[in-house]
């Protein structure tokens, strides 16, 4: 299961730059091709060396995916009502953390795995022919050393410092969430109902919180809002003990959450030029990819010394405390140019951001 996560780790950044310098849509498609040999090999390989490989090559499709598509759409989107763009971009992929388990789960139960890997081949297929219906990319032409030039800021370094951080969480939540809901016996349909609710949940709510973005031009209280709410219910998650409060808690908690990916998705797009996007972006998924494979292993040892729900305590504290102490920082940086073109220019004091 790590070489999904290292195949993305070792290929995310490279991706990402030639996304800049080839053609975005090729690389979808290619990228989507991967994807699609990697079920194909799923369905037909048994031996462990040969599923390594296979699952190798499903990692560094899911790069291409994860920071393509996401640059290229950083790129085409207008000015005017930014927050709101990305948030329906975000809302997509809500509903899909939130529908995909419950279908792959009903569809496991109906006919087995095999029919689940078809059903993915099928909708790889779908996407191949989604990507090439998309526009050529301009390519663009510019120095190697502007990518060190775009991050070394003290702006994109505190806001990578916040993802990693944020990332611990995620990290904690795919190592331990389920086992989590186990524990306290929940049955297999209601596990897949909480991540239904949640997803969906996310979906709904990203578009209001991204048009309030919009109206407000402030971006740094609802960073710092998202990350203290996030922290509290992630804390409290330890203490659930039925379906319901399962249900409420994770609701609370993933308000925080799409205040926060929303804030870092906007972030990602006013920190760093259109034109090197790709390898940018790239850095930024690379950042939040440590910070949730930190986390895996965070709840490896503190499950062990005090078992799954102190690691969701452990987690949210110190995220909690890394986000109070770093409000100054926030509220200087990242804060929103009421210019009169209609977007959400960042504020950007050349002495200061240089320093």
């Amino acid at each position: 299961m790590g070489i999904y996560s290292i195949a993305a780790l070792i290929f995310m950044i490279p991706l990402g730059v030639l996304s800049d310098r080839l053609n975005a849509k090729t690389m979808l498609i290619t990228g989507t091709v991967l994807v699609l040999l990697h079920i194909c090999g799923l369905y037909y390989v048994s031996e462990f060396i040969p599923l390594l490989g296979v699952t190798f090559m499903g990692g560094i499709g899911w790069s291409l995916f994860q920071t393509v598509l996401y640059a290229l759409f950083l790129k085409v989107i207008p000015e005017e009502g930014k927050g709101l763009n990305i948030a329906l971009y975000q809302a997509g992929l809500f509903v899909g953390f939130g529908v995909g388990p419950l279908l792959g789960g009903l569809l496991i139960q109906k006919s087995g795995y095999g029919l689940l890997l078809k059903v993915s081949a099928f909708v790889a297929v779908f996407l191949a022919a989604c990507f090439y219906l998309l526009p050529s990319t301009r390519l663009s032409v510019f120095k190697w050393f502007d990518y060190y030039k775009d991050i070394v800021r003290k702006p994109p370094l505190l806001f990578l410092l916040l993802y990693f951080v944020y990332g611990l969480h995620f990290g904690v939540e795919q190592s331990g969430f389920s086992v989590l809901m186990d524990d306290l016996f929940f049955s297999s349909n209601q596990i897949g109902l909480v991540y239904m609710a949640i997803g969906v949940w996310m979906g709904v709510l990203a578009p209001f919180v991204g048009r309030w973005i919009d109206v407000s031009q402030r971006i740094a209280p609802f960073l710092i809002g998202g990350i203290v709410l996030s922290a509290v219910f992630h804390i409290l998650t330890a203490y659930v003990t039925s379906f319901s409060q399962m249900v409420i808690v994770r609701l609370l908690h993933t308000l925080g959450d799409t205040y926060v990916i929303l804030s870092f998705g906007l972030l990602t797009a006013l920190l760093f030029p259109g034109e090197r996007m790709g390898g940018n972006s790239a850095v930024v998924y690379t950042v939040r990819t440590l910070g949730t494979f930190s986390g895996n292993i965070l709840t490896g040892f503190t499950a062990a010394k005090i078992g799954i729900p102190g690691a969701f305590v452990f987690s949210g504290v110190f995220i909690m405390l890394v986000g109070l102490i770093l409000i100054p920082q926030i509220m200087s940086f990242f804060v929103f140019n009421n210019g009169s073109n209609g977007g959400l220019p960042l504020q950007t004091n050349r002495e200061q951001v240089s320093r």
